[in-house]
């Protein structure tokens, strides 16, 4: 059995400083077992997950990473409506899925993922 497929690292420390600068922010980490899935960081807050970062093997065989981030119903209904890097995430009602590509616009995913944290955060 081959390794599962990775993250790219630039990626994945980009995520883990932003979500790790917010209060309380713990990480979990799920190391895969099976090629077609990488190794998922769950960033969260008193056990409930904010932020979901997981790559995806595309049909080339290259790592396409995404992040899965909390939304309330009009927003996620909005970044739906725009399509592509935004799709609905197979985890609940209250999720957006988010392809990381390189036009994907860094300053809103950093909102995104603050928006998430919100969204579960103590008051």
């Amino acid at each position: 059995m081959s390794a599962p497929i990775e993250i790219p690292e630039d990626i994945t420390e980009r995520v883990r400083a932003l979500c790790l600068a917010l209060p309380e922010v713990t990480v979990r980490v799920d190391y895969s077992l099976v090629r077609a899935r990488s190794t998922a960081y769950s960033f969260d807050i008193r056990r409930r997950s904010f932020c979901l970062l997981v790559a995806r093997e595309a049909r080339a065989g290259q790592p396409v990473p995404l992040l899965v981030l909390r939304a309330d119903p009009e927003e996620r209904k909005a970044l739906l409506s725009i399509g592509h890097p935004f799709f609905a995430a197979r985890a609940g009602r209250d999720r957006i899925g988010v392809l990381l590509t390189d036009d994907t616009d860094g300053g809103e995913i950093r909102e995104l993922v603050i928006e998430s944290y919100r969204v579960i955060a103590p008051k």
